[in-house]
């Protein structure tokens, strides 16, 4: 009883700072910034990984799909030290490393390699350098918080592994805000699904019809879409080669249990895991670590994400072969909500015009 009203107590500073940030902009007592660019934001509720680089990401690519050049603008998490702004890839060249960019970042750049990817705290500039390399649209990662912007679509993403009956702001809790908050969302997508009881994402979307009424809910997965060695990238492997094979889980995501979840799902045996925090900025010794872990294991393949890939040191003599396993957001319930959001998107980018470059 003490402690969750030392934690209550702890996190009501950070309540009102959060309530007083948004109310200067909900009452009017501070205009929101107009960007360059329509944007269109991906964002959540809760701290820890529900999926919103892979969400960016198949939004990115169906835009692609329709004819649209989008570009993705992310705050730059793990970043160290370099310019206030920084264009990752302009969709042509060779991409900025994760330690200029920050996973996320390099990451997107080298999975979506047309796209013009930037990185910074201010994200109407970040859109402004996007706009100069010709996108139409802005796709903002990680802009739910971000009350300060003007936006088409907010769309928050809900992890269904979490239990929202039992939710609390942060210290108390996983929040990043209360729940009455989703009245901000113009669309909502669970994620995940496939790792939670059914009856659990049932009760997970009752909840958020009562929050977001105006919201349509969907429901999705990450679904496997192959693996590859990282010494042989071009070698794409179907995600059913897995099954059965002896492997090392490591990874330094939000939610690291819905990596080996999907593991799990393809039949893999998952003999020994490394768990880093997220955006951990590997180092060579971080191997020693998972060489120890290995011991007697005998595992055929250490399995990590696309977002550790980029930011992996090579491997040392004694650890089996690293390979990344590839995903994509699969839309399991309303994919008709899905479509005519990303038709929403694609008439706002279709008109403005899109920059020339040089």
């Amino acid at each position: 009883m003490l402690a969750r009203a030392g934690l209550w107590a702890a996190g009501l500073p950070y309540v009102l700072g959060l309530k007083a940030n948004l109310a200067i902009y909900e009452w009017g007592l501070k205009a929101r910034t107009r960007p360059e660019l329509p944007v269109a934001s991906v964002g959540n509720i809760t701290l820890g990984g529900t999926g919103k680089t892979t969400t960016t990401r198949r939004l990115a690519r169906d835009l692609i799909a329709r004819g649209c050049r989008p570009g993705i603008v992310l705050r730059g998490h793990g970043r160290g030290s370099g310019p206030a702004t920084l264009v990752v890839s302009d969709g042509a060249e060779a991409p900025a490393s994760a330690r200029e960019a920050g996973d996320e970042g390099a990451m997107l750049a080298r999975t979506v390699p047309t796209v013009p990817v930037a990185v910074g705290k201010r994200r109407e500039r970040v859109i402004e350098e996007l706009a100069a390399r010709g996108a139409q649209i802005a796709l903002l990662d990680d802009g739910f918080q971000y009350f300060r912007m003007e936006r088409l679509i907010d769309l928050v993403l809900v992890d269904a592994t979490v239990d929202l009956a039992t939710a609390r702001v942060f210290p108390r809790g996983h929040l990043r805000e209360p729940l009455s908050h989703l009245r901000r969302a113009t669309h909502l997508l669970v994620t995940h699904c496939d790792l939670a009881p059914d009856a659990h994402v049932e009760r997970i979307v009752e909840r958020l019809a009562r929050y977001a009424p105006q919201a349509p809910v969907m429901l999705s997965r990450h679904a496997p879409a192959g693996f590859y060695r990282l010494d042989r990238p071009d070698e794409v492997r179907p995600a059913e080669a897995l099954a059965g094979r002896r492997v090392a889980a490591m990874c330094a995501i939000g939610n690291p249990a819905s990596f080996e979840g999907l593991l799990l799902e393809l039949g893999a045996n998952v003999v020994a895991r490394s768990i880093f925090p997220d955006h951990h900025d590997y180092a060579a010794d971080d191997w020693d670590a998972v060489r120890e872990g290995l011991r007697g294991r005998a595992a055929e393949l250490v399995l990590v994400t696309e977002k550790d890939a980029v930011k992996l040191p090579p491997p040392p003599d004694g650890v089996p072969p690293v390979a990344a396993v590839a995903v994509d957001l699969d839309v399991t319930r309303n994919e008709e909500a899905w479509e005519a959001m990303v038709a929403s998107v694609e008439d706002a980018a279709r008109q403005e015009p899109a920059a020339p470059q040089d």
